[in-house]
């Protein structure tokens, strides 16, 4: 070890020019700006126990054994699956088995080449209108890779991510207001004869914009036939293995009471009295006592559909699209159907109901044109 009085720009200064050393490992430091000899001398005298113990910067970190993408997949999801709940930890688990494992679960994590990653993203771009979810997983199980030095180098700043393409085919979203007339005319004069629990169901999601999941977890201490409201403080969630399980709602802005019209409240008092499950705690769409599978209502609209043709090509989350859609056309403020529907913030609604909210911004670009003669 060598210690010299060296010049600088602010003047002179004590350089420390040596070797650490322990039985594994000798590594070359050369560090500068000391007061004097002996401050000089005291670091490397306390640099060199840290590295004889393995604690110093200086020491080279050896990694972890490198394991393939699906072993670092399992220890990450043990983690993750104690901070989310279980209908997310079962989305995320399909989007795993789906798009990433079978690809990549066999590679060793450190041998992700950048030219296989953007091939593969390109091919899942290609295949996928919102590829990005499935990327977004991947980087956030290669980022714990990079936490534990299994790679220097996130092998996805080494690649490109081409834009989402957008679906030219864009099936029906919602049905305009003669069509939903059509619809709730087949509710009320046809099907609610044929599946009185269905035609309840259905028409409630289509005068409240209510999730398929709150539906299904509504309970009658919800309903205040007295008032006429209904308080959504519930959902049905999807577990793992195909189960269900009761839930909190969506976000903190899904709790929320809905006011419903009279003619729905007729509706619900006759399925209160046609029903053997009308305790507080029964669910008021059931199977023997039992919550609905999560399918179900969508497979009761498309019954209605095929039978009647109407609704065609909707689904239950349509239906929702459709409240929201024709609610806004009506004069509603973004505001009101955003916290009617449960939305966390206004963006959301825009965003989902762009058709609408285009149209009306487009009306409002001739609001003046009148002024001027």
């Amino acid at each position: 070890m060598k210690l010299q009085q060296v010049n600088t720009p602010k003047g002179k200064v004590w350089e420390v020019n040596g070797y650490l050393m322990n039985d594994d490992q000798k590594v070359r430091v050369k560090k500068r700006g000391f007061a004097n000899k002996r401050r000089a001398q005291q670091w490397f005298n306390n640099e060199s126990v840290l590295f004889y113990n393995g604690e110093s910067k200086y020491n080279k970190k050896e990694r972890p054994t490198v394991l393939t993408v699906k072993a670092l997949y399992d220890i990450w999801i043990d983690a993750y699956q104690r901070t989310v709940e279980e209908s997310t930890l079962r989305k995320t688990m399909n989007l795993f088995a789906l798009h990433i494992l079978p690809d990549w679960g066999d590679v060793l994590v450190s041998d992700i080449k950048p030219i296989q990653l953007q091939l593969y993203v390109n091919t899942l771009q290609s295949k996928l209108l919102r590829y990005r979810v499935v990327i977004n997983s991947f980087r956030r199980l290669l980022s714990l890779a990079l936490k534990m030095d299994m790679i220097a180098v996130d092998p996805f700043t080494k690649i490109d991510l081409p834009k989402e393409r957008r679906r030219l085919d864009k099936p029906k979203q919602f049905m305009d207001i003669d069509e939903f007339k059509r619809f709730i005319d087949v509710l009320d004069s046809q099907y609610r004869l044929i599946n009185k629990q269905a035609y309840t169901l259905l028409r409630l999601g289509a005068f409240t914009g209510m999730r398929t999941e709150e539906l299904l977890a509504l309970q009658w201490q919800s309903v205040d036939f007295d008032n006429g409201y209904i308080s959504v403080v519930q959902a049905l969630g999807r577990g793992l293995n195909g189960g269900t399980y009761v839930k909190e709602p969506k976000s903190r802005t899904s709790r929320r009471t809905l006011k419903i019209d009279n003619k729905m409240l007729a509706v619900l008092s006759e399925w209160y009295e046609y029903t053997a499950y009308k305790e507080i705690n029964d669910y008021v769409f059931n199977h023997e006592g039992h919550t609905l599978q999560i399918l179900r209502p969508n497979k009761w609209l498309h019954d209605v559909s095929n039978k009647y043709n109407v609704a065609v090509g909707l689904s239950m989350h349509k239906l929702r699209h459709t409240w929201a859609t024709l609610a806004l056309d009506r004069g509603a403020t973004v505001k009101q159907v955003q916290t009617y529907l449960g939305h966390a913030d206004a963006s959301i609604t825009l965003n989902v109901y762009s058709d609408i909210t285009k149209r009306a911004s487009d009306e409002a670009g001739s609001i003046l044109s009148g002024i001027i003669g």
